[in-house]
């Protein structure tokens, strides 16, 4: 019904715009409804933990998130590759790309937990993580965190496939599905084991893995039986042009997750677990004008995929124009969240949390500049040109560190040190990616004309 009405106001337009404009409302009361789940499962941890365990606990799921870089950027890879042969309806290329992809999932993954598997054994976590908490619970915690993320990295194509296939709305409904069925377990939680780490790891990490599974299995037998991975399609030689547009988004996803792992990895070091909390609840609450954005962009990547296939550049500069006008939108919401920001607070966890004025404004303006950055980044994504975005957040991830921790001890701005670096990279990346994108469209808009030129050269010779 929802789509019957959607096609009704897009009557005239393209069945890409379509396609985008139904995605985007499903997904928008599907991640609503996630943000919601989110929000409470944050509530009730903290009932669970109190803020210095919660503290670590963030830093350990942080941490351990660098698992998702080692598909060596296939997930998104494979998202593009999908859009342009469903496109074209070529089945068998891309029954050798997700045969492919999953090949080399399992050739990373069985290695990587052998390793673990040793390096566990030996490792100092308290150490690691500067805390005093129990040894038996912390390596427990550590190993089901890592074993938990590591499935959910192998099983992460279905996603890409239903992303690639502008399916956006069912991506997000497993993602849905992966926040809710945990929260469940989490209250009981509360009420009856306080203080388990590994209770709420267990929750939070392992559950999921069943949702994944289960819907891999549906998908396969179902709608997409046509591409279903197997041994035979293994062509590592024939799927050169997914991995090599991988290892661009490899390196992009790489350094988006080292600048993200060591944000509390490093607050839990020079200011402590209760700092971690702090900034986190904060990130989170200003981050929630970026997730509206996130919903709408992700419906737009494999559509500007499929727009830059068939060189609709038109649609593609239309497009952009209006996603901007959206990010400015979003700007101003941004604003009022500063405003409401400590009755918010107040509701959301009580008097726990102080709420600072002056890191509060300053991740207005980071979340600011975010939000025109994830635009130009997106259609760069979708376009598939990812080689100028690598290079850029390669020198960005190395630059942080050194950075953020000559802001913390020569300039002594505590927490807002790690906020301003990464302001600064945002803006950098916000001129760079639009540079990229006029030079990409100009000389793809130049290409056609040139080849017209040459054509009616030949004809007018002959």
């Amino acid at each position: 019904m929802l789509k019957g009405y959607i096609n009704s106001l897009s009557e005239g337009n393209k069945e890409r715009t379509t396609k985008v404009n139904f995605n985007i409302a499903v997904s928008f009361i599907l991640r609503a409804v996630s943000i919601v789940v989110s929000f409470l499962t944050i509530s009730f941890s903290l009932k669970l933990l109190d803020t210095n365990k919660y503290g670590v606990w963030l830093a350990i799921s942080s941490t351990v998130s660098w698992i998702s870089i080692l598909d060596i950027g296939l997930a998104n890879g494979l998202r593009n590759k999908i859009a342009e042969y469903l496109a074209v309806k070529n089945y068998e290329e891309a029954k050798i790309a997700v045969s492919s992809t999953y090949a080399i999932l399992f050739i990373i993954v069985v290695p990587i937990l052998l390793l673990f598997a040793v390096f566990l054994k030996f490792a100092n976590w308290n150490s690691i993580f500067n805390t005093k908490l129990n040894e038996r619970e912390l390596l427990l915690t550590v190993a089901t965190v890592f074993i938990g993320l590591l499935m959910q990295f192998f099983l992460k194509p279905i996603s890409s496939i239903l992303q690639g296939d502008q399916k956006i709305y069912k991506a997000n409904l497993i993602q849905l599905l992966c926040n809710f069925i945990p929260l469940i377990p989490i209250i009981c939680f509360s009420k009856y084991v306080r203080g388990s780490m590994f209770a709420l790891a267990i929750a939070q990490t392992i559950l999921p893995v069943f949702v994944l599974i289960v819907y891999t299995l549906v998908l396969f037998q179902t709608q997409y039986s046509r591409i279903k991975p197997s041994l035979k399609q293994v062509n590592l030689a024939k799927s050169k042009s997914l991995f090599g547009l991988s290892f661009a988004f490899f390196i992009v996803q790489i350094a988006g997750v080292f600048l993200y792992s060591t944000t509390e990895l490093i607050i839990t070091r020079e200011f402590g677990g209760s700092d971690v909390t702090l900034f986190n609840l904060l990130f989170k609450y200003f981050s929630t004008t970026g997730l509206i954005l996130s919903i709408i962009l992700a419906t737009y990547w494999s559509a500007f995929t499929n727009a830059f296939a068939l060189n609709d550049f038109t649609w593609i500069r239309a497009s952009i124009r209006k996603l901007v006008k959206i990010a400015c939108l979003l700007l101003a919401v941004t604003l009022v969240q500063l405003l409401l920001v400590v009755p918010v607070f107040k509701l959301w966890v009580g008097d726990k949390i102080h709420v600072p004025f002056t890191l509060s404004v300053i991740l207005v303006i980071y979340f600011s500049i975010t939000l025109f950055t994830s635009v130009f980044s997106m259609v760069l994504n979708g376009m598939g040109k990812v080689k100028v975005q690598a290079i850029v957040s390669l020198i960005t991830a190395i630059l942080h560190i050194p950075v953020v921790l000559f802001f913390i001890r020569h300039f002594h701005w505590g927490l807002n040190s790690l906020v301003y670096a990464s302001a600064l990279w945002a803006l950098i990346q916000v001129f760079v990616w639009r540079k990229e994108i006029n030079s990409v469209l100009k000389l793809e808009e130049k290409a056609p004309e040139e080849e017209l030129v040459n054509s009616e050269l030949v004809f007018n010779t002959k």
